[in-house]
């Protein structure tokens, strides 16, 4: 629902109202202080009658104005925060200093006459944003994007102030501008990251310097759902399916969309209990054989990934997984648990586009050369293999369909598939 800041016809006051209603607490807070009794204080009784009223009862404004808008926002230290905008120079349209500048992202502004039309200035420069970015893979986009003219901005959704170690990997404003990057976007440190209001700044930002986001790029996987949420809010059209995000994240979403797909998936179960005691059950309802796979639902690699021989090891990973925080960060609310489906693994990288002929294409195939080590699968080599070659069609096909089935319409994708050979 969007809120609109308009005039609308007056109500009726309370008393010419036909209907007697208590005022709710919240209306009691966000109403000025002067326009409530101080000795009558409306209460609703629990089956919902509001006939009686009680001269004894008081209402805490303050505590209940805490309560409605967070106690985070009473904190002094946190309202001095503010998002910046790092730059090497002293305006974000010089890129030649030596030394790191925080320009704060919303300045004052005087806008004399509203509502006279302004023609808009033309864009100077097209730009693209990558999110959350390392530098070892940022390096070559930075490159990339420089050949084609384009202002590239990282946004760092959790800043490295300088205590995090591997600065390549955690990547501090400054190592960022040192290797090429544009201007860095950085939200308040310690913060917790806010994907409309880092939308709203880099609104400010594209306006202030005439630019014109042409996309947003996720530069590690925990920032695959922010991505296509931030272009949306950037009013950018070349973004997938925002009814499907979850589904290219949650690997029990993923499972059910490409399901209703109409493609095979491995039988699954979702496991919540803290101690792992709902894996036999589960077993026995999906007729499983061991080994089973138990898996975090968000991970990636083979992070929190466990081929578990008998009940013993699926009930320790279920538990582990479920009482901890998964790879990216974030609480795990559930363990997968997987039937084991042996065969070769295959990854395949696809690239989405409606210009493609069936909107999205496989561009390379690699062979995963795993073995067991203490019920982790470990890739120890892999060899890519052709993808023209008639041997891996039902892959090229079934990657290319689960990339559909998940919402997938623009940019990269990678798909990790099981499958065994026979004589077809």
């Amino acid at each position: 629902m969007t809120n609109l800041d308009i005039d609308l016809p007056s109500s009726p006051t309370r008393g010419e109202s036909q209907h007697d209603r208590n005022r709710s607490v919240s209306e009691a807070v966000l109403a000025p202080q002067t326009a409530i009794s101080d000795d009558v204080i409306p209460v609703v009784v629990a089956n919902g009658s509001s006939n009686e009223r009680y001269d004894d009862v008081s209402v805490n404004l303050a505590d209940h104005h805490e309560a409605l808008i967070g106690a985070a926002f009473l904190n002094q230290n946190n309202i001095d925060k503010q998002p910046t905008l790092a730059t090497l120079g002293e305006t974000p349209f010089a890129d030649d200093g030596d030394e790191i500048v925080n320009h704060r992202v919303i300045a004052t502004e005087v806008v004399k006459e509203p509502r006279n039309f302004i023609d808009a200035e033309n864009i100077l420069q097209n730009a693209i944003v990558l999110l959350d970015p390392r530098i070892p893979d940022c390096i070559h986009l930075i490159e990339a994007g420089k050949k084609r003219g384009l202002m590239v901005m990282a946004v760092i959704p959790k800043p490295n102030d300088g205590s995090k170690a591997l600065i390549n990997f955690y990547p501090t404003a400054q190592a960022l501008l040192e290797v090429g990057m544009h201007q860095v976007y950085e939200p308040p440190y310690g913060s917790k990251f806010d994907v409309v209001e880092c939308a709203a700044n880099l609104k400010t930002i594209e306006a202030q310097q005439n630019l014109r986001f042409l996309g947003v790029i996720p530069c590690r996987e925990a920032a695959v759902d922010f991505s296509d949420i931030l272009g949306a809010l950037l009013g950018l059209s070349n973004v997938n399916d925002l009814g499907l995000a979850g589904a290219r994240r949650d690997k029990g979403l993923m499972k059910l969309a490409v399901a209703n797909a109409g493609l095979r998936i491995a039988k699954y179960a979702r496991l919540t209990h803290g101690q792992g005691k709902d894996i036999v059950d589960a077993v026995e309802e999906l007729e499983l054989e061991y080994p089973v796979v138990v898996k975090t639902p968000r991970g990636m690699g083979t992070s929190d990934v466990f081929i578990c021989k008998d009940e013993k090891e699926a009930t320790e990973s279920s538990a582990h997984i479920v009482r901890g925080v998964g790879p990216d960060g974030r609480k795990t609310q559930y363990a997968l648990l997987e039937e084991f489906i042996g065969g070769e693994e295959f990854a395949l990288n696809l690239v989405a586009s409606p210009t493609t002929p069936r909107g999205v294409q496989v561009t390379d195939i690699w062979m995963y050369h795993k073995i067991n080590t203490d019920g982790t699968m470990v890739n120890t080599f892999q060899e890519m293999v052709d993808p023209q070659s008639k041997a891996y069609t039902e892959l090229v096909r079934y990657a290319e369909g689960v990339c559909r089935a998940v919402g997938i319409k623009y940019g990269m994708a990678h798909v990790e598939i099981k499958a065994e050979f026979d004589k077809k």
